[in-house]
């Protein structure tokens, strides 16, 4: 199985681990008869390119690899991964593709579809007019217009779309285009949560709370959150605990997460450490 994602060159997702992940799966797989019915499980991590246009490419040397495919986390590339793998005759195992795409047989959607889980949270609020505000990287700007083209395609006005780096002047453009906007009330942000240190999110909601957004005029809502379950129940982060800015603009923040009643995901990852199954280095609260 090829594990896809821009592992190289996105710091953030590197975090993952995406290499002890794989050989944890394959591991559990392996020693379960339910799952491995005769067949020996293997991964292999494949790094996909940062730039779209190089995403796409690099997609063909995955057949050589790997006979099903995990990923990949760019929507833009859902597409031409979809076709190849469907003529390659391989599964293709994506939470990331946007929109329903047809004519890819092989093509494996394993959860809830994240748009169609913010349009039930929307309906809900009975909140219609969105702004969808995305990260510079192709990969949250890919994921921020195929969000609004999707919300669109449901009915939803989308009035404003645009993006913002780590730079303090360019959020406050984004969030002028937002409030210069005719009703606007939900603003999905479209890059890594600053829980797990996005800097981008970090400095527009510090700026949304200079320009009096964060009183409760706008919802801001992260849009990364519903596709992992981040951990909500007795999770302290530092980044809110050392930032009093950032933590009374954080009171306008709208977090929808997949739930794990279980046990959270550093819980789980201790259990596993404890067991030996990965390795004693590594920190869950840095994963």
């Amino acid at each position: 199985v090829g594990v896809l994602g821009p592992w190289t060159c996105d710091p953030i997702l590197a975090q993952a681990l995406p290499e002890v992940a794989s050989r944890l799966a394959v591991a559990r797989l392996n020693r379960d008869p339910t799952f491995n019915q005769g067949y020996w499980w293997d991964a292999v991590v494949l790094a996909e390119a940062c730039q779209t246009p190089q995403a796409v490419s690099g997609l063909l040397n995955a057949e050589r690899y790997a006979t099903a495919l995990v990923g990949p986390l760019n929507p833009a590339t859902c597409g031409a991964a979809g076709l190849l793998a469907t003529a390659w005759n391989k599964p293709l195992v994506s939470w990331a593709c946007l929109g329903d795409v047809e004519g890819l047989e092989t093509l494996v959607v394993p959860m809830a579809e994240p748009v169609g889980v913010l349009h039930a949270v929307l309906r809900y609020f009975r909140w219609a007019h969105v702004a969808v505000v995305s990260s510079r990287q192709d990969l949250w700007r890919e994921v921020g217009q195929g969000l609004a083209q999707d919300l669109r395609a449901r009915g939803l006005p989308v009035t404003v779309v645009t993006s913002a780096g780590s730079e303090e002047d360019e959020a406050q453009e984004a969030l002028r285009k937002v409030q210069r906007a005719d009703g606007v009330r939900v603003v999905v942000m479209c890059m890594h949560s600053v829980l797990l240190g996005g800097e981008e999110q970090r400095v527009l909601l510090e700026k949304a709370e200079d320009m009096g957004m964060t009183d409760g005029t706008y919802v801001f809502i992260p849009y990364d959150a519903l596709t992992f379950p981040l951990p909500y129940h007795r999770a302290p982060y530092p980044v809110l605990a050392h930032n009093t800015k950032l933590r009374l603009a954080y009171d306008a923040v709208l977090t929808i997460t997949i739930d794990s009643p279980d046990s959270t995901f550093q819980e789980a990852l201790q259990e596993a450490k404890e067991a030996y199954e990965i390795p004693a280095h590594v920190d869950p609260t840095q994963v």
